[in-house]
């Protein structure tokens, strides 16, 4: 009998899973080498689990993972890498954690090589992780915009997609169409004033860790949140939660004044 070789070892974030069955649990991964991965975890909701706490959400993992037939992989082997401890202490730093892995990882493809996705949601936990209260507006605004720009679902920002000017004096917003528009140039979209387009594309180029302490101007909070959720067909579910505990455009309590790395 030939023994199959082990599974190579692969870093991954755990960024959701579900039940399955009496005993397993489909398991989600972001990887960067793999994208998106859902794999069964087997016996992982037993008293005996192999596992243990490793597969909540957020931790940081190096995994063993092998295809199986159809779309789900299995898991063997998972190692605990970092589980971000900090951010647990802290609803409103756990719930945007959440709401980040939720986003990065519904924006990744599966079976498809991710690396700026799975970057952009590492850094986003090592920065939370660092902080001792939640960041300001421009952390999400960042966050979101990046990722979409990852996705392929680059809006404009500091141009008018449908001239080519700069937005002076605002105009209309519409993310997934193109981003911004003057008003004699479209009439789709949300109107959103020139300080709002320079900051968004301000925090959409700046480190996240540079974003921590930086506030947003008045303008449309969520559209951003919006584009992704219209784009995906669905609802992000920790999207309802993060707007309660830590809503755009207010001021973040207690304050964030870490070091971040």
């Amino acid at each position: 009998m030939v023994r199959k070789p082990p599974s190579p070892m692969i870093p991954a974030i755990v960024v959701g899973g579900q039940p399955y069955g009496e005993a397993d649990r489909i398991v989600r991964f972001l990887s960067p080498s793999h994208g998106r991965i859902s794999a069964i975890a087997f016996r992982v909701r037993s008293a005996r689990s192999p596992y243990g706490g490793t597969l909540e959400v957020g931790n940081s993992v190096s995994a063993a993972l092998r295809r199986r037939q159809g779309s789900l992989w299995a898991l063997g082997e998972v190692k605990l890498e970092d589980g971000h401890l900090s951010v647990r202490t802290d609803l409103q730093r756990l719930t945007l954690a959440a709401y980040s892995c939720e986003l990065c990882a519904a924006l990744a493809r599966e079976d498809h090589a991710e690396p700026r996705l799975y970057g952009l949601l590492e850094m986003a936990l090592l920065v939370l992780d660092a902080l001792t209260g939640p960041p300001a507006g421009a952390f999400r605004l960042g966050l979101e915009a990046k990722a979409l720009t990852f996705a392929g679902l680059c809006p404009s920002l500091d141009r008018c997609w449908v001239c080519g000017l700069e937005p002076a004096g605002g105009g209309r917003l519409d993310v997934l169409g193109g981003g911004f528009c003057h008003a004699h140039c479209g009439t789709t979209g949300i109107p959103v004033s020139e300080d709002w387009l320079r900051a968004a594309e301000r925090a959409r180029r700046s480190p996240l860790r540079d974003l921590v302490d930086v506030e947003l101007p008045e303008g449309p909070a969520g559209a951003l949140s919006d584009a992704v959720q219209n784009h995906l067909n669905r609802a992000l579910r920790s999207r309802a939660l993060l707007d309660q505990v830590l809503p755009l455009g207010a001021p973040p309590t207690p304050s964030s004044d870490a070091g971040v790395p």
